[in-house]
């Protein structure tokens, strides 16, 4: 199954499941992936799952969501993508790998954050 690893301040590293073919991501409760920042829209992005791929759509978000850098507004996401939901890092997990240690996970952020 894919999963969203995300970086939330004060909190580490989350890693969240898409078991959903519809998976809204923003500050507002309602979402299925919540993230409580004051960079994050209420109603930030959603990702859409088709067939075993899965796709992201920013939802016109204040500060916008970024794919490996790059501003976007509809994307296709591959394994490994960095998504950065105003200034929220998450990489997607497009496949599942089985679990590693927190020690291989923060040396992955360690890495892309540099």
């Amino acid at each position: 199954m894919a999963r969203l690893i995300l970086n939330c301040e004060g909190v580490g590293l989350v890693m969240r499941e898409l078991g959903r073919d519809i998976v809204m991501i923003g500050r507002a409760p309602s979402n299925q992936i919540v993230i409580e920042h004051p960079t994050v829209s209420a109603h930030h992005a959603v990702l859409l799952r088709t067939g075993a791929s899965y796709s992201l759509k920013d939802l016109n978000s204040a500060n916008g969501t970024q794919v490996n850098g790059d501003f976007v507004t509809d994307a296709e996401l591959k394994d490994g993508d960095t998504i950065r939901f105003g200034s929220v890092i998450a990489v997607f997990a497009g496949a599942y790998r089985k679990p590693s240690s927190s020690h291989g996970i923060r040396n992955f952020w360690t890495r892309i954050s540099s």
